[in-house]
């Protein structure tokens, strides 16, 4: 079939400022995103530092559109309820900061998503790295992302797109990111601190992404279109959680 074309936007909302300092700073945020996200909505968003998926929402006038999901250590993705359907979703640890930043181990979230219009299936995931930034936190890069792409792995099948996003706190050149590189394409990198916010996909084609306004945090927004083709899954093999046979090479265990 055509292309489908998925718009996503990754955004670290630095939410004790913004929002809990700044009480939202009159819904800046949700501003941005009612802003940018026509004519073409944003099919799915991820929010780091975010510990209320649903002000966001309610502040971009959106809360009826989307399903927003809380994850750990305050990361959250919101998917638009109309045209995705869970197949399944969850989290895992992938690293843990370095002791002179130390806020804790690190998640990524993780949901895969059914289009319901093509029958077409999304793995998205969102991260926020570990500290100190381009560390990889005290396991190094080359673990952080061997993690991240063994949990992608372990929860995609055969077929999936993948669209992996966030706040990596760690920049271009740096052994997570290099390593990632090695199995997905990435296709738009940020500006904040050197450019620690990335978006990755296996699909092959995207549309030239947009680093938006930051809105009141230190991190600016970060959108883009992929084009997602190939068939579709049947609709009965992606019941669940389905068996490990991704595109992705399989990843040694760090």
């Amino acid at each position: 079939g055509p292309p489908l074309q998925v718009k996503v936007l990754t955004f670290n909302l630095q939410w004790w400022l913004l929002f809990q300092q700044e009480g939202g700073l009159n819904g800046a945020a949700g501003t941005l995103i009612a802003a940018t996200g026509q004519p073409q909505p944003y099919d799915v968003m991820a929010f780091q530092e975010c510990q209320d998926p649903n002000w966001v929402l309610r502040d971009a006038g959106l809360l009826n559109e989307y399903t927003a999901v809380q994850g750990g250590m305050a990361v959250c993705m919101a998917y638009r309820t109309a045209n995705w359907q869970t197949l399944a979703m969850g989290q895992a640890e992938v690293a843990e900061d370095q002791p002179g930043s130390y806020f804790g181990r690190r998640m990524v979230q993780w949901a895969r998503l059914l289009h319901r219009q093509t029958g077409k299936v999304v793995l998205f995931a969102n991260h926020h790295g570990p500290l100190g930034i381009s560390s990889g936190g005290i396991c190094g890069g080359m673990a952080t992302a061997h993690n991240l792409l063994n949990t992608i792995y372990a929860n995609s099948a055969e077929g999936d797109s993948v669209i992996l996003m966030g706040d990596f706190n760690a920049c271009a050149g740096s052994e997570t990111i290099m390593e990632l590189e090695k199995y997905l394409r990435r296709a738009q990198t940020g500006q904040a601190y050197g450019g620690v916010d990335h978006i990755f996909t296996n699909q092959p084609f995207f549309q030239e992404g947009a680093i938006l306004a930051n809105s009141g945090s230190d991190h600016n927004a970060m959108s883009i279109v992929i084009d997602i083709a190939g068939a579709a899954l049947p609709p009965n093999s992606a019941p669940g959680v389905p068996p490990s046979t991704s595109t992705l090479p399989p990843m040694p265990v760090a």
